[in-house]
Parts: C-alpha cells; structure tokens; sequence
C-alpha cells in the first residue's frame, strides 16, 4: 500500500517544482525599490550625524530609511546605515 501511494505521489508530482528564493534577496530587491539602506535599527529620536554604539563599536548615522520590518525591537523601529568608526 506504501508503495503504491509513493508511486502516486511521484507521478503526481512531476511538473512541480520548488524554488528557494532567500530572504537576503527579496530584501535587496525591495531595497532597490525604496530606496531603503542600512543594517541597523535605531530609536525613533536618532538624527543623522549622531554617534551611537551598535554591536559593540561607535558609529555615525548616515542615513535614516524610516520604520521597517527589520527592525523587530519596538524600542529602536527606524532603520538607519552607519558608518563604524574604526
């Protein structure tokens, strides 16, 4: 009975196919649309030129690219590209 119904699927099943698509491209994607940057996520009071710490080293705000999806911390909804001081 196994058999046959893994027979069934297989043939069933032929013309599909399944395609990956990763998130990091439907996001560069989206991006180009926007116009949206940057991989961080800061508070809503951030202005551009203010020096923040993220992952640990100090940066300067670039540029704001407004709330986004990314930014899954309610605390810091804008996203922002930084440039890290070295």
């Amino acid at each position: 009975m196994r058999r046959i119904l893994g027979l069934f699927l297989c043939l069933s099943l032929q013309g599909c196919w399944f395609i990956y698509i990763p998130g990091s491209a439907v996001s560069s994607v989206s991006d180009s649309f926007t116009g949206a940057e940057g991989d961080h996520c800061v508070r809503e009071a951030s202005q551009v030129g203010d020096r923040i710490r993220a992952a640990g080293k100090v940066g300067t705000i670039k540029s704001l690219s407004g709330t986004s999806s990314r930014c899954k911390n309610p605390e810091f909804p804008i996203r922002a590209r930084l440039v890290i001081e070295e």
